[in-house]
């Protein structure tokens, strides 16, 4: 069965927000606390694409071919 694929591509505002137990952890940038919530704003969409999805099977026997011209 063949499938697709559809691609949306754009631009977002976000606020995440953690949770820390102790204000050192909290004020590096670089730690992960646990997650609380993500909230999303200001989507954008600007472009959508969509695309034929290649399954195993498809894959294979495009593997199969390729090797017996020689690519």
């Amino acid at each position: 069965m063949t499938k697709y694929i559809r691609i949306k591509s754009g631009e977002a505002s976000f606020q995440l927000v953690e949770r820390f137990d102790d204000v050192k952890k909290a004020a590096d940038p670089n730690a992960q606390g646990e997650y609380v919530e993500c909230k999303i704003e200001n989507l954008k969409v600007d472009f959508t694409k969509v695309k034929k999805e290649k399954d195993e099977e498809q894959q294979q026997s495009s593997s199969i071919r390729q090797a017996k011209e020689g690519v």
